[in-house]
């Protein structure tokens, strides 16, 4: 995949065979986990369309991210990072019985903490909202109502979507990955179907988006548990606290949810930074972000989701040269995929919100507010992206100590970026916190990697890294001249479109032109196989 000199030994046959796997599974979860972004930015349309950037679409935007920073915490993140090791031990052990028992024990703890905090979240909403975004939100009247009603009409889902991911967790574990990719999916349609149609028996279509939101974490959670149950796996309830398998998960799991709540303390303390910002600021960082997500979507999740399994059976073999590997593969196919995303939405950031979401509430004013953001946020795709990659390797480890020291320094650097650039930047500053943050994660996590005896690649990998970034800034040449040479301004939705398509479609011609000729071992065999695809 790489070259030889810049790598040593090619993989042996079952590093190849691993790498494949890793592709076949991260290539299902990436078709699924596109549309969802697909539908994402439907859902974003039909919330620009009936709310814009207005009262009601803050309130929604803000009410919905408090429960899924709880969801983050919970259900994802550090508690798959401490339960997928300790999980696969029991899984290897091949003791159906015990397993069992560690399964029942552990969902049945979760779920009480899990009633808990929805239960105690829906009684503080009003205290929540009032403590933290008076000063912003309190100069429109009834903002603050109406984001409380909708905070608190939704905390449901966290313990919906901290369940469903925990069902992901265990069916990852067995190499099935499509059908929690396709959750989103359904969260994606029942958000759009509620929206449109029981907008008219409220005053505030917000209510309608947040009723449709809460049924789509039913259905995350209802459509997993067929091949859950599938596995002859069975849940009873168990409240064995001392069981040994749970006590050692929370001892893992202590400094991981540390590292967790210092994220989303991060998350929520920018948001209450960019809700004292100029009206709008939170729905366009929101819309802003939709885009970066899209772009994660397209293979960044997929990778990190499908390597977390393979890495902690190659650490539990101590096989510590596939282990590397592995690592660097990554690092090398997310490289491909976000350095020349990231230079494209830079430069196609503003034809694409207005195709996407002018419409409506959503005017040109929106439209620049969001093109702004999104300037800031692509840089920080590539960062996000060997975050999360390598980050999987400490989880692989049961290591969540340093992830946790980590996190602590991106919280540092992000607040003090998004609090000080908002000053010049309004709520692009609050994008340019978020990628600096990113940066330092990825910074310091790379350089924990290195000191812990691993090459990845060396300065064969920056060599990489740097022909990349040459052949997406030959792209975006391409790109910026067939903007100048056919304009997409006033063209209409069916005009932006086609440019856009022509503005791609010359990008990528020239990007694979140009890898042909830097890095020609990843471009020849994609070729191939595409070519392999289509005679089939």
């Amino acid at each position: 995949m790489a070259d030889v000199e810049d790598q040593g030994p090619s993989p042996a046959p079952s590093q190849r065979s691993t790498q494949r796997s890793i592709l076949k599974s991260a290539a299902v979860i990436t078709l699924l986990t596109f549309i969802s972004r697909l539908l994402g930015l439907f859902r974003e349309q039909v919330r620009s369309y009936y709310l814009g950037t207005g009262t009601g679409s803050d309130a929604f935007g803000l009410a919905s991210m408090i429960p899924n920073l709880f969801r983050r915490l919970l259900g994802e993140g550090a508690m798959t990072a401490a339960f997928v090791p300790v999980f696969t031990q029991y899984q290897n052990a091949d003791d159906r019985a015990e397993l069992n028992r560690f399964l029942s024990a552990f969902f049945s703890v979760f779920v009480v903490v899990l009633l808990l905090i929805c239960g105690l979240g829906m009684v503080a909403s009003d205290w929540l909202i009032r403590t933290f975004f008076s000063s912003g939100f309190g100069l429109v009247e009834g903002k603050i109502e109406l984001t409380a009603d909708l905070t608190m009409l939704l905390f449901p889902y966290l313990g919906l979507a901290s369940l469903a991911a925990l069902v992901q967790a265990v069916l990852n574990t067995y190499g099935v990955f499509a059908p929690s990719a396709f959750t989103p999916i359904l969260l994606n349609v029942a958000t759009i179907a509620g929206t449109i149609l029981l907008h008219p028996l409220f005053g505030d279509a917000s209510y309608a988006m947040a009723i449709g939101f809460l049924v789509g974490g039913v259905f995350q959670l209802a459509f997993q548990l067929p091949w859950f149950w599938k596995r002859g796996l069975k849940v009873r309830p168990s409240f064995n606290w001392n069981h040994p398998g749970v006590k050692e998960l929370f001892r893992v799991f202590a400094p991981g949810i540390i590292a967790a709540g210092i994220y989303q303390v991060n998350v929520f303390v920018s948001e209450i930074i960019a809700a004292s910002l100029s009206p709008g600021s939170i729905a366009s960082l929101q819309y802003s972000i939709r885009l970066q997500e899209l772009v994660l979507g397209v293979f960044v999740i997929s990778m990190t989701t499908v390597i977390l399994p393979t890495l902690s059976k190659q650490h539990f073999a101590g096989d510590s040269k596939g282990f590397e590997r592995t690592n660097l593969f990554s690092l090398e196919v997310l490289a491909l995929v976000t350095i020349p995303a990231s230079v494209a939405l830079i430069v196609l950031r503003r034809p694409i919100v207005s195709l996407l979401f002018q419409q409506g509430a959503f005017d040109a004013i929106s439209v620049e507010k969001t093109s702004f953001a999104v300037m800031f946020h692509a840089v920080g795709i590539y960062f996000i992206a060997v975050s999360r990659s390598l980050t999987q390797s400490f989880f692989a480890k049961k290591d969540l100590k340093r992830p946790m020291y980590v996190a602590l320094c991106a919280f540092v650097v992000n607040i003090s970026v998004c609090y000080f650039s908002s000053i010049y930047l309004d709520n692009g500053g609050i994008a340019l916190g978020n990628s600096a943050s990113a940066a330092a994660s990825a910074a310091v996590l790379y350089f924990l990697m290195r000191s812990g005896g691993m090459s990845l690649g060396g300065w064969g990998h920056g060599l990489f890294l740097a022909r990349v970034l040459v052949a997406s800034l030959v792209m975006a040449g391409v790109a910026m001249l067939l903007m100048w040479a056919l304009p997409w301004e006033g063209a209409g939705k069916l005009g932006v479109a086609w440019r856009l398509s022509l503005y791609g479609g010359g990008g990528i011609v020239s990007f694979v032109a140009a890898g042909l000729l830097l890095f020609p071992q990843w471009i020849v065999p994609l070729g191939r196989g595409l070519k392999r695809r289509m005679k089939r």
